[in-house]
């Protein structure tokens, strides 16, 4: 079987003698070279028409992004360090949650769900 002939744009494009492992990684450490050829290439308009990233649920390097599912993934170096996802709202916080809880709370409903459980309790016959 014989591999096609790239297309003018195909040939031009910087990833062109990169391994197919590091164009279509989904992780941004092992595509790293790939999103490195992207950045000066000149063909990432022809790229990213072509491979329709986002209608083709592409993964991999296309037109200077990492994709995943067809999504753009959101860079690393864009992220605050220490802080790779945005904060997220404690359950506690949101609107109509339960207040905290302190530990003689918890060992009350402990104590009524397994006693409520056990076979003989409130009235039960076992």
């Amino acid at each position: 079987m014989s591999q096609h002939d790239p297309t003018p744009w195909q040939a031009a494009a910087a990833c062109a003698g990169l391994s197919p492992s590091v164009v279509f990684a989904r992780r941004e450490r092992l595509a790293a070279p790939a999103l490195r050829a992207c950045a000066a290439c000149p063909v990432r308009r022809e790229c990213e028409a072509a491979v329709a990233p986002a209608e083709s649920w592409f993964d991999g390097v296309c037109a200077g992004r990492l994709w995943r599912n067809g999504r753009p993934v959101k860079s690393r170096a864009n992220r605050s360090p220490g802080s790779p996802r945005a904060p997220r709202t404690p359950l506690s916080a949101r609107p109509g949650a339960p207040g905290p809880l302190d530990a003689p709370t918890v060992a009350a409903q402990l104590d009524a769900v397994l006693v409520g459980a056990a076979p003989g309790a409130a009235g039960e016959t076992p």
